[in-house]
């Protein structure tokens, strides 16, 4: 077979490259090129960009990049990060599986025949024997891979061209997550010798992380409860999450209108992830490939499954980690809605007061103390104590809203000042957690007059 180098990871890939010592390829001037190109092959996984590496043009070139392949290995193996790791297994998989797409039919039989499963063509078909089907598919083992739903003749199998390829790619992904031991003196010199460009491949991992959250659209990440958030910083550090957990990122994704695609992303990072696995979950709980689309679990499932990490003062307010974001996103309201809603709340005041509140802070509001704030003209930013906060759910006119009150205080003032109902959660929750801590906390705020009070209103804080 020619054009192993697509291939780097077939037998007879290995077969080109054998009886070169690891020590000399790791320290002979003749394999610089080679060590070069593991670090660009690397590199170009991580980032999902293999596809500009490049071809080689001549048999030295090829046997360049099988070495190049060989080197990468070496490094994985010594630098035992299982979130690159995993993204070079995919991104891997992913190019061989788009690859063997367009290779002729003899050239599929053959790289099949080398991953272990051997099939016969049958017109435009593969055949292969159920049992080789079954140890092949054994992570993909559900729905249309199921044997009962791929149908089976005298103990065969058929496959169309694209059914195969996909169940070469998990293979392929499983091969390149299991990487050789190295003796401890090996890897230690690859430590030695490729450190700084590891500690770039552990950055440019981390971009890709922090690329994949911002695929996922709209979604504020600022928004979500601390459950949510929680799990999704231990996924992304190479965390190994229970399913429950899983579970329920999986559905409160799905429920802000996220695809399965994007949600796949967040996953590659888990150190026990397995492509096929992984997806067929997620598509199974998005409904992708099931009857029915899965609700995300309420606050009391998360609790009695050990998934919630124990809530903010605005988790004690709701039942359902939705609701959490849904609250949190108050201030996308219009104007008129949320000075309505702040009115209704508050349970005084004439329609002209309303009107003319304003609901946020400009850049260049003036630091001051509690005292000179409350004599000034404009908004003021305020260090000063909680002396009191309470979340409230109150039903008014068939509306449910939840929302604070605190009293606010520090050494310039004999006594704490009650602020304006507070509906930006987003504001709210610094205050409890400045009550909570015993801490000071940074407000900016604009001293009004409703009714026979004088109270402050809160713009920001934190």
């Amino acid at each position: 077979m020619s054009d192993l180098w697509r291939y780097p990871f077939l037998p007879d890939a290995r077969k080109a490259v054998q009886g070169l010592e690891l020590k000399t390829l790791l320290d002979d001037p003749l394999y610089g090129e080679a060590r070069a190109l593991a670090i660009e092959r690397l590199n170009a996984a991580i980032s999902d960009s293999l596809d500009e590496l490049g071809v080689p043009v001549d048999a030295r070139d090829e046997e360049t990049y099988l070495l190049s392949f060989l080197f990468s290995r070496l490094i994985l193996s010594a630098q035992a990060d299982s979130k690159v790791i995993n993204w070079v297994a995919l991104t891997e998989a992913l190019r061989a599986e788009a690859t063997l797409n367009l290779e002729t039919t003899a050239v599929l039989v053959h790289v099949s025949k080398q991953l272990g499963v051997p099939v016969k063509l049958v017109g435009k078909s593969f055949q292969v024997d159920y049992t080789v089907y079954l140890t092949a598919t054994k992570n993909l083992r559900t729905g249309r891979w199921k044997l009962v739903n791929r149908g089976v003749v005298d103990g065969k199998v058929m496959l169309d061209q694209r059914t195969l390829v996909r169940v070469l790619r998990e293979i392929v992904v499983e091969h390149l997550q299991s990487l050789p031991e190295l003796p401890e003196g090996l890897g230690r010199k690859v430590l030695e010798r490729f450190s700084p460009d590891m500690e770039v491949m552990q950055e440019m991992a981390k971009e890709r992380q922090e690329r994949s959250l911002r695929e996922l659209g709209r979604l504020d990440f600022g928004k979500a409860p601390p459950c949510f958030n929680g799990h999704l910083i231990d996924l992304q550090a190479g965390v190994n999450l229970p399913h429950p957990a899983r579970f329920f990122l999986t559905t409160f994704l799905t429920s802000l209108g996220q695809e399965p695609d994007g949600i796949m992303e967040l996953y590659a990072t888990a150190p026990d992830f397995k492509e096929s696995v992984t997806r067929y979950q997620v598509e199974h709980i998005t409904g992708k490939i099931s009857n029915a689309e899965y609700d995300t679990p309420s606050c009391s499932s998360l609790i009695s499954q050990g998934v919630c990490p124990g809530g903010n003062a605005l988790c004690r307010q709701i039942v359902h980690p939705l609701s959490y974001y849904r609250v949190m996103a108050e201030r996308e309201k219009p104007d008129d809605v949320r000075r309505e809603r702040l009115a209704l709340v508050a349970g005084s005041g004439n329609a002209k007061f309303w009107a003319q509140l304003p609901l946020d802070a400009s850049d260049d509001v003036p630091p001051r103390s509690l005292a000179a704030a409350l004599d000034a003209d404009g908004p003021s930013r305020v260090t000063a104590h909680v002396e009191h906060f309470r979340g409230i759910g109150t039903k008014v006119d068939g509306k449910y809203i939840r929302w604070a009150s605190a009293r606010l205080v520090d050494s310039t003032v004999k006594r704490s000042l009650e602020t304006l109902p507070l509906l930006q959660w987003e504001w709210t929750l610094p205050l409890a957690h400045a009550k909570e801590r015993g801490e000071a906390v940074e407000v900016t705020l604009l001293p009004v007059k409703l009714g026979e009070q004088r109270r402050l209103h809160v713009l920001a804080a934190g």
